[in-house]
C-alpha cells in the first residue's frame, strides 16, 4: 500500500508543478498593454521605467508585471549592488498599487495596448506567470543588455513568435553613450561621473533592438511596429498621467566644466607666478592629486573587481592613477622629494600620451577629463624637478 502511494505521488508531483505554473484562462475581453513611466528624481530613475499590464474584467484581473524590482532580501544586497551583481526580480502588483508612487514623483504614465490575438495574449500571460514563479523571478541585471525594458521586449517576441515587424533600421545607429545623454544632462555632476565611468563598451553602436533598453525608445518602437498584415501592433497611445513639470533650472556656476576650468586657471597661475608661496602651491596641488588618486582607485575597483562590464578597461586611468594619492601626501615630506620627482615625470609622460592619443580611442572621453588632466599635468611639472623657468628655484628644488 505504501509503495502504491509513493508511486502515485511521483506520478502526480510533476503534474502538480505544472498546475502551479498554469495561468487562468483569459476571457475575450482581456487586454495586455505596455506601460511606460517617465524619468524620476533619483539617478537610478533618470531613464524611466517599463512594465506590462494584464487586465481582464471577467476575472477581475488588473495586474502589473514589473521586472525592475530590487530584492532587498538577498544576502549583502548593498555590497552586491556596488559590485555590479544587480539581483533584480519580477514583481506583480495590482495596477492601483503601481501608479501612486509615479504620480507622487511627477512621472508621466503612458499606455500602449497590444493588438494581440486571444491565443497570443494567453501565451504571454502564461509566460509572465511562469516567470513569476519563485525559482524564475530573479535575474542578473545589466543596464544596457538585460533590464526591465529589454525583458519585456523579449517576452513579447517569444509569446508572439516574433510575428510582427519593427520599424526600418535608422540610417545611422547611435551608441549607448549617445542614447543616454538626454537623460543625464540635467544633473551635470551625475552626467560627468557617469561619462567618466563608462568605457568603450558604451561607445558601441546599438542595434535598433538594442535601443529598447530605454523605456522611451521601446515605447516609440512598439508604437511604430506593424503586424504581418500591416495593422499596428498597438492601439493609439493613452496618457494615464501627465504632470505639469516645474521649470527646469541649470547648475549655473556650479557646472563641472566651470569648476574644472577654474581649477585649471588657478593651477596655471600658481605654476607661472614665480612668487607663489610654497605652502599655497603644495596645498592646492595636494588637493588635486588626492582627487585624482581617489578617482583612480574607483576606476581600478570598477575595472578589476566589479561586475559592471561597461566599466571594465577604463583608459581614463592613464591620468587618474591610484598612486597619485600618495603623491598628495608625500609632497610635504622633504625626504620623499627624489621619489616624487620620478613619479611626477612618469605621470607627465602618461598624461601627455593620454592628451595626444585620446581622439584615437574607441572609448569617448568627456571634456571634463581633458580639463582635469591638464590641471594634473601642471602639478606634475611643478613637482617633477624640471627647472622650467631657468633661474627660478623653488624650496623643493633647493633641498
Amino acid at each position: 500500500m505504501r509503495t502504491r502511494i509513493i508511486i502515485l505521488i511521483l506520478i502526480l508531483f510533476p503534474a502538480g508543478k505544472i498546475v502551479l505554473a498554469q495561468a487562468p484562462e483569459l476571457s475575450p475581453e482581456s487586454t495586455i498593454s505596455l506601460l511606460t513611466c517617465g524619468p524620476g528624481p533619483e539617478v537610478y530613475t533618470y531613464f524611466g521605467h517599463s512594465a506590462l499590464r494584464v487586465t481582464d474584467p471577467v476575472l477581475n484581473l488588473d495586474r502589473v508585471y514589473n521586472y525592475g524590482t530590487f530584492d532587498f532580501n538577498v544576502p549583502d544586497f548593498y555590497g552586491q549592488f556596488i559590485d555590479g551583481k544587480l539581483w533584480y526580480m519580477l514583481s506583480v502588483v495590482r495596477f492601483r498599487g503601481f501608479i501612486p508612487d509615479y504620480m507622487a514623483e511627477k512621472r508621466f504614465i503612458k499606455e500602449l495596448t497590444l493588438n494581440l490575438s486571444k491565443e497570443d495574449r494567453q501565451e504571454l500571460f502564461n509566460l509572465l506567470e511562469i516567470n513569476y514563479l519563485p525559482e524564475n523571478r530573479h535575474y542578473w541585471y545589466d543596464f544596457f543588455k538585460d533590464n526591465c525594458s529589454s525583458r519585456i521586449r523579449d517576452i513579447v517576441v517569444k509569446a508572439t513568435g516574433g510575428k510582427f515587424l519593427w520599424p526600418p533600421e535608422p540610417a545611422e545607429h547611435l551608441s549607448y553613450r549617445q542614447l543616454i545623454m538626454p537623460y543625464i544632462s540635467l544633473n551635470t555632476w551625475a552626467r560627468t561621473g557617469i561619462l567618466l565611468m563608462l568605457t568603450a563598451g558604451a561607445d558601441e553602436k546599438a542595434s535598433q533592438e538594442g535601443y529598447m533598453f530605454l523605456p522611451d525608445q521601446m515605447h516609440r518602437l512598439f508604437a511604430q511596429a506593424r503586424q504581418a498584415d500591416g495593422t499596428p501592433l498597438c492601439q493609439p497611445e493613452k496618457v494615464l498621467f501627465m504632470p505639469e513639470y516645474p521649470r527646469q533650472k541649470g547648475t549655473g556656476l556650479l557646472h563641472p566644466i566651470t569648476i574644472l576650468s577654474l581649477l585649471l586657471v588657478i593651477s596655471l597661475a600658481i605654476f607661472f607666478y614665480k612668487k607663489t608661496p610654497e605652502k599655497l602651491a603644495k596645498s592646492f596641488f595636494s588637493l588635486i592629486f588626492a582627487m585624482a588618486g581617489l578617482l583612480g582607485m574607483v576606476f581600478t575597483y570598477m575595472w578589476f573587481f566589479s561586475g559592471h562590464m561597461v566599466c571594465h578597461g577604463n583608459l581614463n586611468i592613464a591620468w587618474a592613477f591610484p598612486l597619485t594619492l600618495f603623491l598628495a601626501a608625500t609632497i610635504w615630506i622633504t625626504k620623499a622629494t627624489p621619489l616624487n620627482r620620478i613619479y611626477s615625470k612618469v605621470m607627465i609622460i602618461l598624461t601627455l600620451l593620454f592628451l595626444i592619443t585620446f581622439p584615437l580611442w574607441k572609448q569617448r572621453v568627456p571634456f571634463e577629463a581633458i580639463l582635469f588632466s591638464l590641471t594634473l599635468l601642471t602639478g606634475f611639472f611643478r613637482f617633477s624637478g624640471f627647472n622650467v623657468f631657468g633661474n627660478r628655484k623653488t624650496k623643493d628644488q633647493t633641498n
